[in-house]
């Protein structure tokens, strides 16, 4: 029983891993770390910790993690393509004077410096924001694969309100009524898009149990 306990807490722990790619914005934003060094410290930790983790996981528990892992990869690569393409239909069919990715380059001066071009560090932010989307998926999935479709809708409404508790005092944001109805239908998007091809991308993997 002991050690069902234990495996378990070990899962939860992985599983709160990638939230870290996202935590340390909130660093950055609070304290004014750079955001390239805070993910430096991030990644370590992350490496570190996860393979700790991993070891100490039973065989079985690490092929279901692996399928998971995959099926939240999937699902989140997809769900960020739909969300920001449902952003970007909605700033352009009702002409909106927020443009929500002009966070991009934010991003990558933050991660590397004011020195590069605007296209570096939009591709740059852009590495970053789907590298958020990938990870808090894969999250999502280790914790709800298996489970209804619709808690990636709860999933996706959480960083909803994290990104609402940022962005606005830290962004400055004025058009604020547009920047709240862009942001709840992406996220919509993504809850949708995550909780049901999670679920089906780990129903149709190969089986095993948990542990």
């Amino acid at each position: 029983m002991h050690r069902v306990a234990t495996a378990k807490k070990l899962w939860l722990l992985f599983a709160f891993l990638p939230l870290a790619s996202g935590a340390v914005l909130v660093v950055h934003v609070l304290t004014r770390l750079s955001l390239g060094l805070a993910l430096a410290v991030a990644s370590i930790l992350i490496f570190s910790i996860g393979l700790f983790t991993w070891r100490c996981l039973t065989s079985a528990a690490r092929l279901e993690l692996k399928r998971r892992i995959k099926a939240g990869a999937m699902a989140g690569l997809l769900a960020t393509l739909l969300y920001d393409l449902s952003r970007l239909c909605i700033v352009t069919v009702f002409h909106d004077t927020f443009w929500p990715f002009d966070i991009f380059p934010l991003f990558g001066y933050a991660i590397a410096g004011q020195a590069l071009t605007l296209g570096i560090a939009t591709a740059i932010g852009l590495l970053y924001h789907y590298t958020n989307g990938l990870f808090f998926a894969v999250a999502y999935a280790i914790l709800f694969a298996p489970r209804q479709w619709w808690l990636g809708i709860l999933w996706a409404l959480g960083l909803e309100g994290f990104m609402i508790g940022i962005y606005p005092g830290w962004l400055h944001i004025q058009a604020l009524n547009e920047f709240l109805s862009v942001s709840l239908v992406g996220h919509l998007t993504y809850g949708t898009v995550l909780g049901i091809v999670s679920r089906r991308r780990w129903v149709y993997a190969p089986c095993c149990r948990l542990l």
